[in-house]
This record gives C-alpha cells, structure tokens and sequence, in this order.
C-alpha cells in the first residue's frame, strides 16, 4: 500500500517502471511457484486417492473372509453337534467354491491331521498332512479357535495360505475344517476393475517378495505407491499399490487462468486500494465480534482458564477461574509469581509445578494443587497446561485448564476410607475369608489370614483354589463341611455361600476356620473324663485307706495304754532283767507314734466334698502362704506374694483351692531344694481380669523338660523319687471342678510357672 501511495504521489516514469518490473517479477515468481504449489497438491491428492482406495480394498477382502470364516466356524458347529452330514457338507463346499472362486479347496481333517472329504466328497485314505499345508490346522488344534498359516509355495509357483477352524464337541478337538486360498485368484476375484485400471496391486511379504499381482501390461508404475498389512492372514503379507503414471490434468488450463488473473490483478489492485479502508473497517468489526466471540466462549465454560506468560505473569483469566477463587480479574491480571492464591505453605509446591510445566514434564494426569480463596477457603484443582503458540510459532507462555475436584477429591477420600475400614474387619478377623469363582475355580480375594491357613504365600499372578469339598453338592447354596490335612494334625472347618462377584460372574464366598484348637478341646476333655475316672478309684482307695486307718488306731491305742499301765504298775525296787523297762517304754512310744501317722494319713485322704461359697480370693491366698511360711522358712526360699488389689468375689471351696495352693508351693520348694538352687524364691502372683481370676506360682528352679510336661498330668507320673503320682492331677481336678483351667509353662529367666484360673462370679 505504501508503494501505490508514492505511485499516486509522484508519477515520475522511474516509479513506474520499478514498479512494472517488480510487478513482473512477482508475476513470474507467482507462476512458478504455483506450478510447484499445482504440482504439488496433484501429487498428494493421487497419493491420498492411492491410500483410500488400498485401505477400502483391504477392508473389503478383509471382510469378505471374515464371513468365509464365519461360514467355516459354522460348519464346524454343525459338524461337533452332529447336525451335518457328509452330504450337506458337500453342498454347502460347492456353494462356497461357487460364490467364492479364490478358495481352491475345502477340506474335513481328523484329530490325526488325516484327510476325511473335500468339497467334492471324494476321500483320500491315509493322506495326512505335512509341513506348510499342516501349519493352520496345526495351530487351531493348539489353540483351539479359526487360526490362518504361513504363506507357501506350491510346485506351480503360486503362493497359498490356508484357513483352519477346529471341531471341539466336549472340549475335545474332533478335527477341523481346512480352507485353502490362492494369493493371485483373491487378487483376480477380490480387486475392482476400476483399481485394477488405475494401479499395479500385489501381495509381497516382509523381505519385498511378490507373492501375487495383478496389472495392466500396456501401463508403467510411477512413483507413488502404498501398502498396508494383510490380517488375516498376517505372517507379514502386505497388500501394496503402485499407481501408474498419468498426466497433470487440468495443469495447463490452471496455469492460464492464473497468468490472466494476475494481469488482471494489476488493474484491481488500484481499485482495490480505494476500498481498502472500508475493508479494514468491516474487518476491524468482524475482529471484535470475534472477540466477544470467543470471550463468550470463555465465559461460559465450567473450568477456570489463565494465560500465563514465560515470566509467570497472568495475561487473562476467565470468569469461571474468578468464581472459583474469589477474586475479580482486576486483581489477578498482571500479578507476577507468588499468586494471591497460592497458599503460604505451598509456595514451594506450586514453583515445582510451574517448573515442571516450563521443562515440559508435566503428568499425563495433570498436577493436583490447593488454591486459597479470597474468604480463605481453599480449593482443591487439577491443573493442565498447554503451551501457547502465536501466529509465528513464538511461546508467548502457558493457558492452563483448573477443574474443581474438591467434593470429588472428598468423596474419592471417604470411599477409600470406607473400602480400607472393609479391608480392615477383614483383614483383622481370625477366620481366612476367600472369593472363588464357581466356574473356572480361580481366587478372586484372599485376607491374610486365609493366606496365612491356606497359602503357602501370596500368589503374584491368577491361580486357581484347590479346597477340599469345595466344588461338592454345586447345587447348594450354602454348605459347611470339615476336613484334616496332616493324618489328623490339623483340622480345618469350611462355610460356603453363593454369591455374585462384582464383576458379575458367580462366585463362592468360603471362610475357613482352624478349628484344631477345638478338636484338641474335646480330646482333652475326653482325656479329663478318663482322669475323673481314676480319681474317683483313688478316692476310693483313700476311703479305704481312712476306714483301715480307723479300725488299726483302737489296736493301737489299746497298746498304748496297756503299755503305759505296766510301767506304772512295774515297782521302781523291783529287780528286772536288764532291758525290761526300756523296752516296755519303746512299746509306748512306738505305739503313740503308729498312732500319730495313721491319724495324718486319715485326715490326709478322707473324703472332702467340695462346699462351694462365695469368698474374696486374696484371703484364701493368704491363708495357703501362711501354712507354706515355715515350709519355705526351713528350706531357705523366699516367699513373695503379689495379689492384685481390685476387689472381687469367687464361688469356690476355700479348703480345696488352699489345698491346691499348698501343694505348688510344696512341690515348688521341694524342686528347687533338690535342684540346690541358689538363691531360691517363689513369686504368687494373682491377676483380675474381665471374666477370670488367674493365680501363677513361678519359681526360679530347673525348669521342666518338654517330654515331663507332656506326661505330668498323667495319673501315677512322677518325677520324685518317692512320689505317688495324683497330686497334679488331683489339682488339676478341683479347678477344672471349679470351670477353671490349670496349666503349666516356662517362666521368662527359667523355672515353672503352674497357673490356674477361676471364673469371676457375676451377680445377677
């Protein structure tokens, strides 16, 4: 415009005649750079042709198979199911052969890779196939589904390749239906004349080999050209196009027409100039109203839009960004890093972001930052950022995208929160819980306590559940069974449900328990029962022992007294062998002693029935370590009791319970004197707990050996050289009386610690 107006200011012929040369040399770099620009749009526009028309071709012979498969996948049906007889499949072959010319052969092969029929219901008996012919029905056995071989050779030189669909009845590969295809017949049969006319079309593999073609003599292939894969069958064939040379066309009248309109171009040009203003007024209005446009646009989106300059600087912000922090574009515009809302404590963070977006390293998933509004909320976002490209290709900066994800962010917190207090109860309880789906057997969910019964460790890859019973009686929903692993040694309790697994598909839901415990349980209290058993004949035998006791001490103190008569009556002046009267005093003595032990062996076995009352146990305790005092005091052992002070109350027999106490105290010191332990003491220690009272006599003395506890409850076991067997098993007796629980284990620095426990009464 500038050189018009100096045209139109000064009209020198030197100004005139630069500025025809100018305009002719524009005129001719015009010319030959839209012939170049001709040249090169005809050139893409034959290429984008070649490309839709190989693609459409592709895509036909593509589907044109699919539904010869198809036909095959059928056939086998019928044939598994028995709804096709030979003859049918005769037909149906010749049918097939007749619409689709470019399959040579269909054929019915056994399991055996032995050839049944063909299309024409003629039998080869014997034939088998081998080698490139065997490739396809090969890999349908494999893999049981319609499976396409490798490409071959025939002694013709045409290249085939075979289809093969396997015949499974009962998930048994019965043989398969075989057919087989002729590269160039599919070329002939499959490729229009009107692409045939127009380009060289061949089959070639992955080294550049042609496998088949189809072409026009009289024509020569040009430049351009196109392949795309052949799948199926695959194996690297490539159906390729080359397209035969052609001429531009309409290039001449083109070129023409553009030599007179840029003659034209210089006499419109000098009108044109006498509108430009007008022009660049309507333009001017058109820009604005491309403005408002696109702040419209802007505007009415949901998520929050900034520019960002490369400094950091905010060039322009959308109304959706305002409502979502507070602020009003006057205040944001402008601003440099640190934002109004970029939070104090976030500083940092939001630099490593802005950092990241600048080195190009942003997440695929955005960058999920807290922004802080004007009323000092805060609001969660996730943040894109695109980078912004002028007209020239400069990076002016960044347009970042912000959604507002706090509720979902919430909500996606609280499902979480929900989801792991699920895993937890899981997790947590003592039975193994499990998912099984009921028609494959794979586990879907395992907690760790089922892998910690079941599994050996966690499997890293989908496995399969072999669980005793678990596939019995399918037709129930529920069932419940147990069964042992190890001859017996472990016992395992099994509940089954049916349920439907969320991703639909049906599903056992199975919990297994160890109830070995409990097996163990009931064969201690059978064994408990056995040791009722023989307490109740030593007691018997104690009963008679008392009543022996009793008969023997009348003999004795009729001894006794007769004894002591005759030395009163015996005259001090009466001479007497010597020895007389010594031995009519041993008489005596001996006969108070006899008298003495058989009254202890009587209070020690009679019979004492249990009186059950309710009493404070701390003072039974008290009481036994009382009688055990001077016990211990002899033998050098220090006593210690520890009772704990909360206040309860227990139904029990305060004498048995003492007589319990007495005897782990005895047998306590009398360990550690045997075992000459230094520095001996016993600790009695009582606890308070929810529904028990539990009492624990620990020593410090040898300990005992694991085979002696196996054995030590056992009635007549004894480890003392003169011990009789029962006084264990008699305790153990009163507690388990009581509801109790008598044990034995091994104290932290060594020794024995015997505990019991006693149920707590609860008043009603």
């Amino acid at each position: 415009m500038h050189v018009i107006d100096l045209l139109a200011r000064r009209r020198s012929p030197r100004l005139l005649w630069l500025g025809t040369s100018l305009t002719l040399i524009a005129l001719v770099l015009a010319l030959g750079g839209l012939f170049y620009l001709v040249y090169r749009d005809w050139v893409d526009e034959q290429r984008d042709n070649l490309i839709q028309e190989v693609l459409w071709l592709e895509q036909s012979m593509r589907l044109h198979m699919e539904g010869q498969q198809e036909w095959a996948e059928g056939v086998a049906a019928d044939i598994a199911n028995g709804r096709l007889s030979p003859e049918r499949f005769i037909s149906s072959a010749a049918f097939l052969m007749r619409e689709s010319p470019e399959v040579l052969l269909v054929q019915q092969i056994d399991q055996n890779a032995m050839l049944l029929r063909d299309q024409h219901g003629q039998v080869a008996p014997g034939r088998v196939l081998h080698g490139d012919e065997y490739d396809a029905v090969w890999r349908a056995t494999r893999l049981r589904r319609s499976s396409y071989g490798q490409p071959y050779r025939r002694p013709d030189g045409k290249y085939r390749f075979d289809l093969a669909v396997p015949i499974i009845a009962n998930e048994k590969v019965l043989g398969s239906i075989r057919l087989v295809y002729q590269f160039d017949q599919l070329l002939h049969r499959q490729v229009p004349w009107w692409i045939a006319s127009k380009n060289y079309i061949s089959f070639v593999d992955v080294g550049g080999r042609t496998l088949a073609s189809k072409f026009d003599p009289s024509e020569h292939p040009g430049n351009i050209s196109h392949q795309t894969s052949f799948d199926p069958p695959g194996f690297g064939v490539y159906l390729r196009a080359v397209s035969y040379r052609s001429g531009l066309g309409l290039t001449l009248p083109v070129l023409t027409g553009l030599i007179t309109l840029l003659a034209a171009a210089l006499l419109y040009s000098i009108w044109r100039i006498r509108r430009h203003m007008r022009e660049r007024s309507r333009a001017e209005q058109a820009l604005s109203t491309e403005v408002a446009l696109r702040q419209a646009i802007e505007d009415c989106m949901k998520s929050g839009l900034v520019a960002i300059s490369l400094e950091g600087e905010i060039l322009r912000v959308n109304r959706a960004f305002c409502e979502m922090l507070g602020y009003a574009p006057e205040q944001l515009v402008g601003q440099r890093p640190p934002h109004v809302f970029w939070p104090a404590s976030d500083h940092q963070q939001m630099r490593a972001a802005m950092d990241a977006v600048k080195q190009g390293m942003q997440p695929e998933q955005g960058f999920e930052l807290r922004f802080a509004c004007q009323n000092g909320d805060f609001v969660e976002v996730r943040l894109y950022a695109t980078p912004l490209i002028e007209r020239d290709g400069s990076h002016r900066g960044w347009i970042a995208a912000l959604f507002d994800i706090t509720e979902r962010k919430r909500q996606r917190l609280a499902l979480n929160a929900s989801h792991q207090r699920f895993l937890t109860v899981l997790n947590g309880m003592q039975a193994g819980v499990c998912v099984v789906s009921q028609q494959s057997g794979q586990l879907l969910y395992a907690n760790p306590t089922f892998s910690f019964l079941w599994l050996a460790e966690e499997p890293e890859a989908p496995s399969c559940l072999l669980l005793p019973g678990l596939r019995a009686e399918p037709d129930q929903d529920d069932l419940a069974s147990e069964f042992t692993l190890q001859d017996g040694k472990q016992w395992f309790q099994m509940q089954r449900r049916r349920l439907e697994w969320v991703s639909g598909e049906a599903a056992w839901l199975v919990i297994l328990a160890d109830v070995t415990e409990e097996r163990e349980r009931e064969g201690r209290a059978q064994a408990q029962q056995e040791r009722f058993q023989t307490t109740s004949r030593l007691i018997a035998m104690g009963e008679m022992a008392s009543s022996l006791a009793h008969e023997l001490n009348q003999p004795l103190t009729a001894i006794s007294t007769y004894s002591a008569g005759l030395a009163r009556r015996l005259p001090e002046n009466l001479a007497l062998p010597s020895g007389v009267r010594e031995a009519v005093a041993a008489i005596s003595q001996q006969a108070q002693r006899a008298g003495q032990i058989i009254k202890s062996i009587r209070a020690f076995v009679k019979k004492h029935e249990p009186q059950l009352e309710t009493v404070d146990p701390a003072r039974v305790v008290a009481r036994a370590a009382g009688l055990a005092e001077m016990m211990a005091f002899k033998a050098g052992v220090q006593l210690v009791i520890e009772q704990d002070a909360t206040a309860c109350r227990l139904d029990m027999d305060p004498v048995l319970i003492e007589q319990v106490l007495l005897n782990l105290m005895k047998n306590a010191i009398e360990a550690m004197v045997d075992a000459q332990t230094r520095r001996p003491h016993i600790i009695v220690r009582t606890a308070v707990g929810a529904a028990f009272w539990r009492v624990e006599v620990a020593d410090n003395g040898p300990g005992l050996a694991d085979n002696i506890k196996n054995e030590l409850f056992t009635p007549f076991y004894s480890t003392k050289p003169d011990g009789m067997g029962i006084g264990l098993n008699i305790c153990r007796s009163i507690v388990e009386f009581h509801r109790g629980e008598f044990s034995v284990s091994t104290g932290v620095s060594g020794g024995c610690v015997f505990w019991f426990t006693l149920p707590l009464r609860r008043d009603v």
